[in-house]
């Protein structure tokens, strides 16, 4: 049984019958501006620009792709209604930063076979570039699609890029996406300029972006909730500091009560963020005990950043 899908909104024009909406446009030039951020960063590093190329030849597919299936397996269900090869469809949307940082992960490992590079220094090499481009992207979710969050009640604040228009008149929501592109491009901007070798800009990226992702998502209640207290989204980013950590413990050369203290520490600020997050319920109300809680959860958060960047820098000294 056939079924229609949903009506495209947001088409700005076509090009050869295919639909250029306002939120590709940012995609688009948040790609190639990381592609001559990495190119430029290239010779500092010193890492080949073919290099950099084949990332970027792989890295686009394989990321489109990725984002979509991991969209797609996400909302199962679509599958039953519209077919195996709507997983392919492209042009009906649905896409997740999950998604394209695994099939930007896998262009990396792929890219460094071909040329012979070590990854670290590549991914030390686009990392900076590619939270520039992820900042693009949040910034066009946030401005041209439904980046949000709840309504704001404060007329203060009812502003753009604060906020903006939500579906309902006279509401106005979170722009959640733009708070989180922010924190994207103050990373990027800032790693963009660190020489440091063997994989630091790429750690401080990742921990500065991840983090930033997990803080703003937890004012936000949507349909992406799980459990009432995060998003898969902040799940996901709490387990790439997880990985991040343990990669740089295996290479420290530290006894193993120090490495078992910084797993339990991260550990212990991780049970203390979450169970924060419980007490706010994903709510974003002005209420001084929920305030209190998003506070306290930052602060937790930012433990685990520090926690995270210590071990980064012993774990990359020469």
């Amino acid at each position: 049984m056939d079924y229609e899908m949903e009506e495209f909104t947001g088409e700005l024009f076509r090009v050869a019958g295919l639909r250029v909406t306002g939120f590709s446009l940012f995609v688009t030039v948040g790609a190639v501006i990381g592609l001559v951020m990495a190119l430029r960063r290239s010779k500092k590093t010193g890492v080949a620009a073919d290099a950099v190329l084949w990332f970027a030849m792989l890295g686009i597919p394989l990321g489109l792709l990725c984002a979509r299936l991991v969209f797609v397996l996400y909302n199962f269900s679509d599958i039953k209604y519209y077919g195996f090869w709507y997983i392919f469809r492209m042009d009906c949307g649905g896409f997740t930063v999950m998604g394209a940082s695994l099939g930007l992960l896998l262009a990396g490992w792929l890219a460094k076979k071909i040329t012979f590079t070590r990854f670290t220094d590549l991914m030390d090499t686009v990392l900076p570039g590619l939270l520039l481009a992820l900042a693009m992207e949040r910034f066009g979710e946030g401005a041209t699609s439904n980046g949000t969050g709840l309504e704001v009640s404060a007329r203060a604040l009812q502003f753009f890029p604060l906020a903006r228009p939500g579906i309902y008149e006279g509401m106005y929501t979170y722009a959640v996406h733009m708070f989180e592109g922010m924190t994207a491009l103050v990373a990027g901007v800032y790693t963009q300029g660190m020489t440091a070798p063997r994989g630091r800009a790429a750690g401080t990226g990742l921990i500065l972006a991840a983090a930033g992702q997990i803080v703003w998502e937890s004012i936000r209640k949507d349909d992406r909730m799980m459990f009432d207290m995060a998003s898969l989204l902040m799940i996901f980013c709490a387990a790439v500091l997880f990985i991040l950590l343990l990669l740089c413990l295996i290479r420290l050369d530290w006894p193993l009560g120090g490495k078992a203290i910084a797993m339990a520490g991260f550990l212990l600020l991780a049970a203390a963020t979450g169970a924060l997050q419980f007490f706010m319920e994903g709510k974003f109300v002005q209420a001084i005990p929920v305030w209190l809680c998003f506070a306290l959860s930052c602060v937790t958060t930012a433990g685990i950043v520090w926690l995270c960047l210590r071990v980064l820098a012993a774990a990359t000294e020469d």
